[in-house]
């Protein structure tokens, strides 16, 4: 039990610096150093992944969707590049909900090792976690195919507004999640 713990906070510690990264490389635009930011946190997400998969099985499943998905966004900018924009707008549609799982299974295995730990409360906070990402994905896909009316344009802009809120206050608490958990895992001596 003690090397589940272990691994895991390892992994989730990683995984923690990997999407502060990524959240750095976002803030960045789309410079030279934020596109090398992203890799390098893609690459770390990664690892971090492959590190904690031996302590549940939703880590190693969590990092083969992280894969998936690094492979479909490749896809999304080869298709934008020759302007397939109704493969472009599929593709996008199945990365959202590719991440929404990602954090459902990362959240959840994270959860169930600290149940199995004593942390019951931390864990229920992971939940609520994933519970935000996939409320925002469902509502940015309906803001989308409200986008292509016209006269629903107007609303959907001003919705999405509130949605990208909320996604953001998801991300934090992710971040905060996660941080929580590794801490958790790792205990005082291990940091």
């Amino acid at each position: 039990m003690y090397e589940d713990n272990l691994l895991a906070g390892r992994g989730l510690r990683l995984l923690f610096v990997s999407e502060l990264l990524s959240l750095i490389s976002s803030l960045m635009g789309e410079s030279l150093l934020g596109g090398i930011l992203f890799l390098v946190s893609t690459v770390m997400s990664i690892g971090a992944l492959n590190v904690a998969a031996p302590s549940h099985p939703y880590f190693g499943r969590a990092f083969w969707v992280n894969i998936v998905s690094l492979v479909l966004n490749g896809l999304v900018l080869f298709a934008g590049a020759y302007q397939w924009t109704g493969l472009v707008a599929v593709l996008s549609v199945v990365i959202l909900a590719l991440g929404v799982y990602y954090v459902y299974l990362v959240c959840t295995a994270a959860g169930q090792l600290l149940t199995v730990n004593g942390y019951a409360t931390l864990a229920d906070k992971g939940s609520t976690v994933w519970k935000i990402y996939l409320g925002c994905a469902i509502a940015l896909c309906c803001f989308a195919v409200m986008a292509l009316v016209p006269f629903l344009l107007v609303v959907a802009g001003v919705a999405v507004v509130g949605t990208l809120i909320a996604t953001l206050v998801g991300g934090i608490l992710y971040l905060i999640f996660l941080n929580n958990a590794y801490h958790a895992f790792l205990g005082p001596a291990d940091y």
